[in-house]
């Protein structure tokens, strides 16, 4: 029962006539007819079947005949039933003075490994491809449609991002290579560990393969889950090609029926990515779309996965060698926002509602009704990230106070994670968060730190302007890692044996609270401001890596003191 309320998104019940237990929320407007019908299944009446008007909230369930009756308005409408176990079956226009039967209809139920993957941009031709039905056509470029939407989302370049690419295979963006990781063998725990330096000999930075030259990894098991479907232990991300370079794409989520957790409710440490995936691919012939619907009716079979966040754990929880990576499913799982009744998905953040009534725009040879939906039930696939400004904008909230005590101005900086469901920054180790706190007199001359945190040198040693702010205050939030073996802190080279040095990440709805007290000017006002940064990488890196990706301004404010 709690599926059929959350799928439907209701909350009201109601026992009516002939034992049928009807369940939805009050029409929009009163409805005085009744339309009577009974769902099948190969010839047996399905029971518990989700019966409604297609694109309506309202439904009913029917009885142990299969039966139902569902209030309708006098007008020709199109009723969809589906079961678990069944694809969706859908009615021609009826009006309510004839009873109807739908006939449901089995879907595979064993994956078939051999199945082609189809593109929505090199397949636009194929029958089944999404950018036929999900793309805004030309004359209506105002829709915003799934296919138009992953194209802008960085799932859709996960396999080519060109700074995962470099880290990769340790090179520069302009083809640089570094040096291969020299090892030396360790008698007292009998393994070969590496020599320092050896991120690429500071040349170029950290790469995988120049410390595991004939190995894969495991990193195409989120990046490229296409190639690593086939082989997940020697699916190496530069040799993808075709629809597999399109990373995380639509055939592949729409194909994905089940996320394996364990008793942690969290992926198996040693299964990243599609190991820990069950896939449902039709067999040849067939065709299957897994979506959040049940009155989408076709090929398509309806899932609560699609509206849960454990869609997103297998790619957002990540261990290396005993120490945790990635962890916003995690991180999520552990704060309020997983709450059932209160809380939050990582779909409702990552996948806002823009207001679109549709998420269909038919071609002309395709004859098929789409109606119109509550724009609350249709979701963004834009899915706006680390690397979205107005997400980030919206993230934190920043609070400076200050205070004279004697010859010094105490100022407090509070930085509150309000509006995100995980820590922030979360996921990669290597995004951290700077907040920079500035005190100036009237002439602009920066006032002398007496006490209080600085920034450390992995906040980039060298000018500010250049965003070097090793040594001013603040703090710099990140989950800091050393090489276990070499010490080298903060190491970037994550999928090496590493030992956790600090988090400060601010978790979902914390508050993080930094004191430092200035040496007042002789004369004259102070001004305080504070400014809060999300950088996508260590600065040593990106510099060695030739990264351009500027810093984001999350948040900014001043006090003055007179």
């Amino acid at each position: 029962m709690m599926n059929i309320k959350r799928l439907a998104g209701i909350g009201l019940l109601a026992l009516a006539a002939g034992g049928l237990l009807i369940i939805g929320t009050l029409a929009s407007k009163p409805t005085t007819l009744v339309l009577r019908g009974v769902v099948l299944a190969e010839a047996q009446p399905v029971v518990n079947a989700v019966v409604r008007v297609q694109g309506h909230a309202e439904y009913v369930l029917t009885n142990t005949d299969g039966a139902f009756e569902l209030s309708v308005s006098d007008a020709p409408v199109h009723i969809t039933a589906w079961s678990p176990g069944y694809y969706i079956a859908v009615t021609e226009a009826v009006s309510p003075d004839k009873a109807v039967n739908l006939h449901l209809h089995r879907h595979p139920t064993t994956d078939n490994p051999d199945y082609a993957f189809i593109s929505p941009t090199l397949d636009p031709d194929h029958p089944s491809a999404c950018a036929r039905c999900h793309r805004a056509p030309a004359d209506a470029p105002q829709l915003s449609l799934p296919v138009d939407e992953w194209l802008q989302d960085a799932h859709a370049s996960a396999a080519v991002n060109p700074r995962f690419l470099s880290l990769y295979t340790g090179t520069t963006l302009t083809g640089e290579t570094g040096e291969p990781t020299t090892y030396r063998f360790d008698s007292a725990s009998a393994v070969n560990i590496p020599v320092a330096p050896s991120l690429g000999q500071d040349s170029t930075g950290a790469g995988f393969r120049l410390d595991f030259p004939n190995q894969a990894g495991p990193c195409a098991t989120c990046h490229v889950p296409l190639l690593a479907l086939e082989s997940p232990y020697n699916a190496d991300p530069t040799q993808a090609t075709g629809v597999a370079r399109e990373g995380i794409t639509c055939d592949f989520c729409h194909k994905l029926w089940d996320v394996r957790v364990a008793a942690s409710n969290l992926p198996a440490p040693h299964l990243p990515g599609v190991l820990s995936i069950a896939m449902l691919r039709p067999p040849d012939g067939e065709q299957i779309f897994i979506g959040p619907f049940d009155d989408t009716p076709g090929d398509d079979v309806y899932s609560p996965l699609q509206d849960d966040s454990r869609l997103c754990a297998a790619c957002h929880t990540g261990t290396f060698w005993g120490v945790t990576m990635y962890n916003s499913y995690g991180e999520w799982l552990a704060s309020p926002y997983s709450d059932p009744a209160a809380g939050q998905t990582c779909q409702d953040c990552h996948m806002p509602r823009l207001g679109m009534t549709t998420f269909v725009s038919l071609p002309p040879d395709v004859n098929q009704f789409v109606p119109e939906r509550d724009p609350a039930t249709i979701f963004s696939h834009r899915m706006p990230g680390a690397a979205d400004v107005h997400l980030l904008q919206n993230t934190a909230e920043l609070e400076l106070t200050a205070r004279v005590e004697g010859i010094d101005l105490v100022v407090t900086a509070r930085v509150t994670n309000a509006l995100a469901g995980h820590h922030i920054p979360t996921d990669n180790p290597l995004r951290n968060m700077l907040l920079l706190v500035d005190a100036r007199d009237s002439q602009g001359q920066p006032l002398a730190l007496v006490d209080g945190p600085i920034i450390p040198d992995w906040g980039g040693v060298g000018d500010p302007e250049s965003g070097n702010y090793a040594g001013l205050p603040g703090v710099l939030y990140a989950k800091v890692l050393a090489d276990f073996y070499t010490g080298e802190t903060p190491t970037t080279a994550y999928w090496r044996q590493t030992r956790l040095v600090s988090d400060n990440r601010i978790p979902a709805l914390a508050t993080d609270e930094s004191v430092y007290r200035f040496r007042l000017p002789s004369s004259g006002a102070s001004v305080v401001e504070a400014r809060l940064i999300f950088r996508r990488a260590f600065i040593e890196l990106m510099q060695q890596k030739g990264w351009d990706t500027p810093d984001i301004l999350m948040e900014q404010t001043r006090v003055v003191i007179e």
